[in-house]
């Protein structure tokens, strides 16, 4: 019976240390935290730094009046018609190759209430998170994989401009919120609240993609909570670059110069990937528990 525990806790340590091979976090409660802003090669899109928002601060957002956004470490990624911000994670020294196929990326997006201001009658607060969220980039082009914002038809998108299809998931007018069994006009008082993003892709079922986004209010139609854009065979790519990703990416989208009124910040980023580079100590703790279940299951058959 010993045996059998002490095999089951050198187990545990395996396990343990398979586990720690993975998996980034990003609190941006330090600062950027490796991340940098994106300015790409396409003239015709005009990018600009963001900010990041130390801990206990908050942006201010110019309007009528003026608004502040969510305090606590994130970064701010704002745009509108003469730029954008974007950040990226190179994946040079974090994946094998810089690169990879097989990744899990999620974050949450506050979403702030712009209300009242002037020349967006019947539009969103903030513009919701338009055109602007979380994706990967390839490394044969500036066109990504993202979940991003459509005020247009009041829902989170998904899009795989690798793809062929360019294909958008969507479920329509999920963003609105029926608060106390009342449809809350676009004129009236809304979120200033945060949604999380969540991209599966290629990651926990292989040639799949699953995009999933979390609401934390109940819409019209019922629904709350998480709530499913896309989980389906991965779409094909014979045109132009593969879905192999070396950026992972946070704010507005780069790839089709789609103007991005959004005021949106971004936080408590994960990802993971089997081609995460394991940092030394974890190889380490994975050998000593490796041999110790060798040497435990030798000294086993030897008696």
């Amino acid at each position: 019976m010993k045996r059998l525990i002490s095999l089951a806790a050198v187990a545990l340590l395996v396990l343990s240390a398979t586990a720690a091979l993975a998996a980034l976090t990003f609190d941006f409660e330090t600062g950027m935290q490796g991340w940098q802003w994106y300015h790409g090669p396409d003239s015709r899109i005009p990018y600009a730094d963001g900010e990041w928002v130390a801990p206990g601060s908050k942006p201010t957002l110019v309007g009528d009046p003026l608004i502040e956004g969510a305090s606590g470490g994130n970064i701010f990624c704002p745009g509108d018609s003469a730029s954008r911000a974007t950040a990226y994670l190179d994946l040079a020294g974090i994946c094998t190759n810089g690169k990879t196929g097989s990744f899990f990326l999620q974050a949450d997006v506050y979403i702030p209430n712009l209300r009242p201001l002037t020349g967006f009658a019947n539009d969103y607060p903030g513009m919701m998170n338009q055109f602007c969220g979380i994706g990967a980039l390839p490394t044969a082009s500036e066109w990504g994989t993202w979940i991003k914002g459509k005020p247009s038809i009041g829902s989170q998108v998904f899009v795989d401009y690798v793809g062929d299809s360019w294909t958008e998931y969507k479920q329509s007018w999920y963003m609105e919120d029926w608060t106390g069994g009342a449809y809350l006009q676009p004129d009236s008082l809304w979120w200033n609240t945060w949604i999380t993003l969540q991209l599966d892709f290629n990651y926990s079922q292989p040639g799949q993609v699953i995009a999933n986004y979390y609401i934390p209010w109940t819409t019209y139609n019922g629904k709350t909570g998480w709530l499913t854009l896309r989980s389906g065979a991965i779409d094909t790519a014979t045109w132009g670059p593969t879905h192999e990703y070396n950026k992972i990416v946070l704010g507005c989208n780069v790839t089709t110069g789609e103007t991005p009124w959004s005021k949106s910040q971004f936080d408590n980023v994960i990802f993971d990937s089997p081609d995460i580079i394991p940092e030394p100590g974890s190889l380490t703790a994975l050998g000593a528990g490796l041999a110790a279940m060798a040497g435990a299951v030798l000294r086993r058959r030897t008696r």
